[in-house]
């Protein structure tokens, strides 16, 4: 027999024996008193055999000691703050989505005042959710007012005044849904505290426990990933969130912006295409389109996203540099003059402002001292930002200059002994190591370099130099074949293709090439480099005198050109016209420690 049996048939004894023993004094034959066999501990019968002349005693019934008694249990769970609420109603709203939320609501719409006080409670919840996690969406009108509501229900609005605030707000005791995800909005404010991350990914991972399919909790799981830099998990997160036939907008932009900061740009502009037709105006979407272009090295379209920014807002700084950094890529000087002259009367020194300012020192203005000082200038402000010290590394590797003391090789060290692979800190440095003639050097990390899938076409091209200077002319020959072969159309490609034909040997070639091009309508610079390299491929003085002649007027500028002049004329010991050329070509490359190294023993010997 089971407890709940026990405990009935003790009740229902008690029960009899009360009724019985109420009959006996109302009247009843005396009897003599006797106890039942196997009755319970203070409790007795009057049953008893009749005696003649026996006095019947009756006898009170003691208290029923229930102190171990095993409580019934009625089978029936306690009853949440929202329990009274229809279930269907409850799982939409805990899904949470802008579409669910308007299916929930839709099924439990009634007249203002016939709404009980968790259904306002819950009501204002999903109003606050649309508004604070969904602000793109169509947002609710006609909220029941709350005013009035105290104790649990209030607790719930409460939470999510503290994550506005934020302020993660972990209550104590046992929490349904809301009690445990409703702290984890502090995610979307502006607070700079990180120290709730860990409460706000336990709380979120619980409430997916007790709904796996909240649009909400998946969400707000992805932005806190997002927060920590964990891109893939939040990818994962937002993809959940996702619901098949809708539009989300902070769902799709989000992810979006995390495939960008991947590096997944193809994945990302086919959500952003999405986005643009359905919120052609929205700033957040072109910004994200415009950056995610630029990486792409799509600088047509990414002027066009930067320039409907500003037309929304012109005094947007932030935009005016990006598309200053833009025309700068694509050569436009003027157009990213303009704009760094309007940058610079708010904020002359921010990093990114020096950085531009100091390429368009370089390659418009051909002022490579000025360049260098607004780059050292970079340097001593921001001295761990990485994009400045590659440029100060590129700027010594090309020139042969020091930067802020230091060589190309040195910058980039810089880089490379946190960041070993790092593709432009490992190509300054073989650039720079090449200058300065130390060939082996270069080839080992030349070499490293181009087992990079990923590895630059111009890192490619110094290879082929390294390989020349070291004599692997059929390791040379091999690459620059490559290339031309796949980028016949490229006159960097074809200039460097003509220049290893004439290293290696194959001087028959490279003249038939070049006479064809010059037969042609070249540019001035194109025109220059053909006659240059022509010059290699004869024996005779005058002939290649003649060439070179040809070279500079083209392109008076043309330092190679300059310095093979200085070199005839060395060897023929006529250092006049020797040091005439020469200084052309320090005038040129002002900073250049070979130049000015063989300008000073020039000098020397014209004393």
């Amino acid at each position: 027999m089971n407890k709940v049996q026990k405990a009935f048939t003790f009740t229902a004894c008690i029960s009899i024996f009360l009724i019985t023993a109420f009959s006996v004094l109302l009247g009843c034959q005396s009897s003599s008193q006797e106890t039942m066999p196997n009755a319970e501990v203070g409790v007795h019968s009057t049953y008893a055999p009749q005696k003649p002349d026996a006095v019947t005693t009756i006898t009170e019934p003691s208290q029923v000691d229930l102190k171990d008694a095993t409580p019934v249990k009625l089978g029936r769970k306690t009853q949440s703050y929202f329990g009274s609420i229809d279930k269907t109603v409850l799982q939409d709203l805990e899904i949470a989505s802008p579409s669910s939320i308007n299916r929930g609501l839709n099924k439990m719409r009634k007249a203002a005042i016939e709404y009980t006080e968790s259904e306002r409670v819950i009501y204002n919840i999903s109003s606050r959710i649309m508004s604070e996690v969904w602000s793109k969406e169509n947002q609710l009108v006609n909220v029941p007012a709350v005013s009035q509501v105290s104790g649990l229900g209030a607790s719930y609005l409460a939470i999510m005044d503290s994550a506005k605030s934020g302020i993660f707000e972990n209550r104590k005791g046992e929490k349904d849904f809301f009690l445990t995800v409703l702290p984890a909005l502090v995610i979307l404010s502006s607070t700079e505290n990180t120290g709730y991350y860990a409460d706000a990914e336990t709380a979120l991972l619980s409430g997916l426990k007790m709904k796996p399919d909240s649009v909400l909790c998946n969400y707000l799981l992805g932005k806190l990933y997002e927060k920590q830099k964990q891109y893939e998990k939040a990818v994962v997160c937002f993809e959940k969130a996702t619901e098949p036939g809708t539009t989300v907008f902070e769902v799709l932009y989000e992810k979006a912006a995390c495939l960008v900061a991947l590096g997944h740009y193809e994945a990302a502009s086919s959500i952003l295409d999405r986005l643009v037709i359905q919120f052609p105006s929205d700033v957040q979407v072109l910004k994200l389109y415009a950056n995610a272009t630029l990486l792409m090295g799509d600088f047509p379209r990414a002027e066009l996203y930067a320039s409907q920014v500003l037309q929304q807002n012109p005094s947007d700084l932030e935009f005016v540099l990006f598309r200053a950094k833009i025309f700068v890529e694509t050569g436009e000087y003027l157009k990213a003059s303009s704009l760094l002259d309007v940058y610079a009367k708010s904020f002359p020194t921010q990093h990114e402002y020096l950085l531009l300012r100091a390429k368009l020192q370089k390659e418009w203005n051909k002022n490579l001292t000025v360049a260098i000082s607004t780059i050292e200038k970079a340097l001593s402000l921001y001295p761990d930002d990485e994009d400045i010290i590659l440029y100060a590394a590129q700027l010594a590797s090309e020139t042969g200059s020091r930067v802020s003391g230091k060589t190309g090789v040195q910058l980039a060290e810089l880089i490379l002994k946190d960041d070993p692979d790092n593709v432009k800190g490992l190509q300054y440095s073989v650039q720079s190591l090449y200058n300065e003639g130390r060939y082996s050097e270069a080839y080992t990390l030349s070499k490293k370099l181009l087992g990079d899938k990923a590895v630059p076409q111009r890192a490619v091209l110094m290879h082929t130099k390294v390989c020349l200077a070291m004599h692997y002319n059929d390791e040379a020959w091999k690459y620059a074949a490559s290339l031309y072969e796949k980028n016949s159309d490229n006159i960097e490609i074809i200039q460097h293709y003509i220049e290893v034909m004439i290293k290696t040997g194959r001087t028959q070639s490279a003249s038939k090439l070049i006479n064809s091009m010059l037969s042609g309508t070249p540019s001035a610079n194109l025109k220059s480099f053909l006659f240059y390299e022509r010059s290699f491929l004869t024996s005779n003085e005058g002939t290649m005198l003649s060439d070179l002649r040809s070279s500079l007027i083209a392109n008076p500028r043309n330092s190679d050109a300059l310095f093979r002049m200085y070199q005839i004329y060395y060897g023929r010991k006529d250092y006049r016209k020797a040091q005439y050329y020469l200084k052309q070509v320090v005038s040129l490359n002002p900073n250049d420690e070979k130049y000015l190294r063989l300008n000073s023993e020039l000098d020397q010997l014209l004393k």
